[in-house]
C-alpha cells in the first residue's frame, strides 16, 4: 500500500493530481484545507491538502488515447548565452523561493507565539484595569488583590481544582503591588512543574528486541483510533517498523477497525484470543519489527471479573509498558476512579483523548497534581496521523490561563 499527500488550490485540483498519478483505484484518507500562517501568510494563498493510499500491486489506469498517439521529438534547444540567461535567473530566483517557503515553518511558529502571548496580554490588563474601575467584587471572592482574584477564577473556570488554584496563588497574597508579569510567570511555571515532562514511545530500539506497548482504559475513550495514529506516525513519518496486535475480540467490530487501518499502511494485524496467543505473536514479530503495539478490549473500572482477565494479557508479555487512555469529556471524580482501580493491575502513562470535544482542561493538571501519573500524548480530532502529539505542558498552561490559541 502506497501512501501520499497531494496539494491543490481546490480539493479538485488535488484529486486530479491523485487520479493522474495513482489511478483511479486510489482511495481517498483525509482531506484538509491549510491556512497560511505567520508574517509572510499574506503572501501565500490557503491550499487543499489530500492524503491518498494505493495498492501498487492494483490495475495501472489504461492510457488515454491522447497518450496512445506518437508523439514528435521534442525541438533541439540551443543553449542560450549566458549574458542573456533570463530565464536562468527567473528560476533561480524560484528555487529560493521555494527554499524560503519550506524553511520559514520555524520562524512562523515563533512569529505566531509572540504574537498570542502579546495579543493575551494586553487583553489581560485590559481585562485588570476594568476590574480595578469597577472595584472587582465577588461574593465568591477569595483574594483581596485583584488580579490574583482574576486568575484564580479563570483557573477554576477551566475546572482546574479550587484547592490546587489557591496553592499555586496563596505564596503571592498580600502585596497589592504585585505585578502582572509576576503572576503569569509564577502561575504558568507552577502548572508545568505540576504537568511534568511528558512520556512517549522512545527512540528506535535494536531489532529483535522491540519495545512493546499496551493501551488499556474503559470503552469508548479512543484507544483504537489512537494506536492507528501512533503507527501512521512511527511507519510513515520515523520509518520504524511496527507490528500490531488486537486483543479486542469482544466488540464486533474491533478487529475489523484495526484491521482496515493495517491494511491502509501495509502492516498485517495479530488477533489474540487468550494470553499465549499474545505471547506467540510478540515472539514471531520480535526480528522484523521495531515497536508492538497492543489493542485490549475495553473494560469498566467497576467490573472486577473483566479486569482480572486484562491482567492476564498484560502479565503475559515481559518488559510491557501500559498506556492508560483517558477521554477529557470524563468527570474528574470519575478519571480518579479509573486511575486508582487499573493502578492495581498495572503501572502506566496515562493518554488523554478528545481534546477537541471540551474547552475544559483543568482534568489534567488535577490528575496529575493528585495521582503523581506521567502523562504521554493528547489526541484532539479523527485525523490520522495528524491530531495526535505529546502533550505539551506549557501549552496545557497558556489555555488554561486563558492565554492560549483554541487548537493545539
Amino acid at each position: 500500500m502506497k501512501i501520499r499527500k497531494f496539494t491543490g488550490a481546490t480539493e479538485q485540483d488535488a484529486i486530479e493530481k491523485i487520479r493522474d498519478e495513482m489511478g483511479l483505484d486510489a482511495l481517498v484518507i483525509n482531506i484538509k484545507k491549510i491556512q497560511p500562517k505567520g508574517i509572510f501568510a499574506f503572501m501565500r494563498k490557503s491550499y487543499v491538502e489530500v492524503t491518498a493510499a494505493h495498492d501498487e500491486r492494483a490495475r495501472q489506469p489504461a492510457k488515454t488515447v491522447a497518450q496512445m498517439q506518437p508523439q514528435p521529438p521534442p525541438p533541439a534547444q540551443t543553449p542560450e548565452p549566458a549574458e542573456n540567461s533570463g530565464f536562468a535567473q527567473v528560476a533561480q530566483v524560484a528555487q529560493l523561493s521555494a527554499q524560503v517557503n519550506e524553511k520559514d515553518e520555524r520562524i512562523r511558529m515563533l512569529s505566531d507565539m509572540l504574537h498570542t502571548t502579546g495579543d493575551a496580554l494586553s487583553r489581560a490588563q485590559s481585562q485588570l484595569s476594568v476590574a480595578k474601575a469597577s472595584n472587582y467584587v465577588d461574593k465568591n471572592r477569595i483574594y483581596q488583590n485583584n488580579m490574583l482574584q482574576i486568575f484564580y477564577d479563570t483557573l477554576v473556570d477551566n475546572l482546574v481544582d479550587p484547592i490546587i488554584a489557591q496553592e499555586i496563588l496563596d505564596d503571592l497574597d498580600g502585596d497589592e503591588q504585585i505585578d502582572i508579569d509576576l503572576i503569569v510567570a509564577v502561575v504558568y511555571n507552577s502548572l508545568v512543574g505540576i504537568i511534568g515532562e511528558p512520556q512517549g514511545l522512545a527512540t528506535r530500539p535494536a531489532r529483535g528486541n522491540p519495545q512493546k506497548f499496551a493501551f488499556v482504559g474503559p470503552t469508548g475513550v479512543g484507544k483504537t483510533t489512537t494506536i492507528a495514529k501512533l503507527t501512521a506516525d512511527l511507519a510513515l513519518n520515523r520509518g520504524m517498523g511496527v507490528s500490531l496486535i488486537t486483543a479486542d475480540t469482544y466488540r464486533i467490530a474491533a478487529v475489523e477497525q484495526l484491521k482496515t487501518y493495517g491494511d491502509i499502511l501495509g502492516i498485517d494485524v495479530a488477533v489474540a484470543y487468550k494470553p499465549d496467543d499474545l505471547t506467540r505473536h510478540v515472539r514471531d514479530n520480535k526480528d522484523t519489527c521495531d515497536i508492538v503495539l497492543i489493542d485490549t478490549a475495553g473494560r469498566s473500572h467497576k467490573h472486577r471479573e473483566h479486569l482480572g482477565e486484562l491482567s492476564q494479557f498484560l502479565d503475559a508479555v515481559a518488559d510491557l509498558q501500559v498506556f492508560l487512555v483517558l477521554s477529557l469529556t470524563t468527570k474528574y471524580e470519575d478519571m480518579l476512579d479509573i486511575i486508582e482501580t487499573f493502578d492495581r493491575i498495572c503501572d502506566f502513562e496515562i493518554i488523554f483523548t478528545k481534546m477537541d470535544e471540551t474547552g475544559k482542561l483543568g482534568s489534567i493538571v488535577n490528575v496529575c497534581h493528585k495521582t503523581g501519573k506521567k502523562l504521554s500524548y493528547i489526541t484532539f480530532g479523527q485525523n490520522v496521523p495528524d491530531d495526535i502529539k505529546t502533550i505539551a505542558p506549557g501549552e496545557v498552561a497558556m489555555r488554561l490561563l486563558g492565554l492560549g490559541e483554541e487548537d493545539f
